[in-house]
């Protein structure tokens, strides 16, 4: 699954930042020690080359709404700082894939307080005997909103983290056949809502290459959740069983799983939030069995083009919906849906995303449709679809200009929303343009408005304009392997 998010807004970070960051950096250290000493030779042939972009930039924000209300509305000027970094790393000891991207905001008039807002997806593998035995840390950092319905401010906001570490191993029988299995503990940490749990994951897999480029495996996932709070959430076991065929070729990746996921829930209450009210409902579950089907489509159109293509029907929960967010075209996670219960929903989605990058042009465009529903819980039923776009265009040797847009539709389908507390129909819009001005290698000046609004049933719900001016640090950026990617800030 791969979620699309909601536009981030300002958020104070509380004590429990993502707790997996320094392990993840520890491991790359010690397995650069590692590489040094027992690994004198360079990284394979086709291995990824080695990255680490950075940036940091100061400035000044202003909006003419800054608390998202049709009248009343609140102007507000804000002190601004950011930092980003995507580090790449691939050998024979370490794969480290590690990117972050976080803003403080000082709201000069007094609207809210400073709020420090970030993303943060992490993971580290690191190779205790090369292609057998792997030691796998990933984090998973953000916001999500708390309630679904009212506009996304620095009120309506908390931090979620999910980490897990546990071991890969890997077993081949002869040339044809192998044998692969991972554990996994895993901690997922919400700000506010009430739905804190430790988790314990396993799977393996047999699998036989058919071919060089292909293979079929059969797959058996396995997952207990137990919650911190157990008056308000009922522990649950998911475990699936799937076919899995893998086609890996010169210009196209093919993923498709076809399978089952069954739910064992214990019979108790579980906790809900309606209305930005949290309340209770009796839940007696029992076994729960739903279909598992997923198709991933990866395809190099050309040495510019590429295009990716997601569809699937799976049974998943909030927390691991979180842990798996995706961007869209304009390249940031932004804010997660609100988990309003940690039951477990039926997912049915599906998405596309075409990128192009050539000498001085990049375009990426996103598109994706997801429908989720929860048994015995229909008024949390919804339906959210929508896309987003990014032009950007090096118009000079120093200056860029860029567009962007955004537009989602969302329904809650038996949502019963009183006026003044939101609606239960919306649309959400942004379009925006930035203007990047580069001096020598690293300093650069940016210039980006934007305009928001939210719409609901035909009424116009509020509008904001926004301007951000930052001047700030950033070394030129290395090309990257991936001739869509969209690199931080571009």
């Amino acid at each position: 699954m791969e979620p699309t998010a909601l536009p981030a807004m300002p958020l104070r970070l509380g004590r429990r930042c993502p707790i997996a960051v320094a392990a993840i950096f520890a491991l790359a250290s010690v397995s650069e020690a590692q590489n040094a000493a027992f690994d004198t030779n360079a990284p394979a042939a086709g291995s990824k080359a080695q990255t680490f972009l950075y940036g940091v930039d100061a400035g000044v924000a202003e909006s003419d709404n800054v608390t998202l209300v049709s009248t009343d509305k609140v102007s507000q000027t804000m002190a601004v700082a950011d930092a980003d970094f995507d580090i790449r790393q691939r050998s024979r000891l370490l794969d480290l894939d590690a990117k972050g991207d976080f803003s403080y905001l000082d709201y000069l008039q007094g609207a809210y307080g400073g709020q420090l807002i970030g993303r943060f997806d992490g993971s580290a593998h690191v190779a205790l005997i090369p292609d057998r035995l792997i030691w796998v840390v990933e984090d998973n950092f953000g916001q999500a909103a708390l309630d679904p319905y009212t506009p996304v401010t620095p009120t309506n906001l908390e931090n979620v983290n999910y980490v897990s570490t546990g071991p890969d191993f890997a077993l081949r029988f002869g040339a044809s056949s192998y044998l692969n299995a991972s554990a996994r503990y895993a901690r997922a940490q919400y700000e506010t809502s009430p739905f804190n749990s430790n988790r314990l994951l396993g799977n393996l897999a047999w699998g036989y290459q058919l071919s060089a480029q292909s293979s079929v495996s059969l797959n058996g996932d396995t997952e207990r959740v137990m919650f911190q709070n157990t008056a308000l959430n009922s522990d649950f076991d998911r475990s699936s069983g799937f076919v899995r065929y893998e086609v890996k070729g010169a210009r196209t990746d093919l993923s498709v799983d076809l399978g089952a996921t069954t739910i064992n829930q214990n019979a108790g209450t579980i906790a809900v939030t309606q209305n930005g009210t949290p309340t209770t409902i009796d839940q007696n579950h029992g076994a729960t069995t739903g279909g598992l089907a997923k198709l991933e489509l990866s395809r190099k159109l050309s040495s510019a083009a590429k295009l990716t293509f997601s569809l699937g029907r799976e049974l998943t929960d909030a927390s691991t919906s979180f842990s798996s967010l995706q961007s869209g075209a304009i390249g940031a996670v932004g804010t997660a849906p609100a988990a309003q219960t940690s039951d477990n929903y039926t997912s049915q989605y599906a998405s596309a995303r075409w990128q192009y990058q050539r000498n001085r042009t990049t375009i990426a465009v996103s598109g994706r449709w997801e429908r989720d529903e929860y048994d015995g819980i229909p008024g949390l039923d919804n339906s959210r679809s929508g896309g987003e776009f990014s032009v950007a265009r090096r118009l000079t040797r120093a200056l860029t200009a860029e567009l962007l847009g955004r537009y989602y539709k969302t329904d809650y389908l038996h949502g019963l929303i009183a006026a003044e507390n939101g609606s239960s129909n919306f649309d959400d819009e942004m379009v925006g343009a930035a203007l990047t001005w580069r001096h020598g290698r690293a300093l650069e000046i940016k210039l980006r408005c934007e305009h928001s609004a939210r719409l609901t049933a035909g009424i116009y719900g509020y509008g904001e304009n926004r301007a951000v001016l930052t001047v700030g640090y950033r070394p030129t950026r290395q090309p990257e392997s991936d001739p869509g990617a969209l690199s931080p800030g571009t």
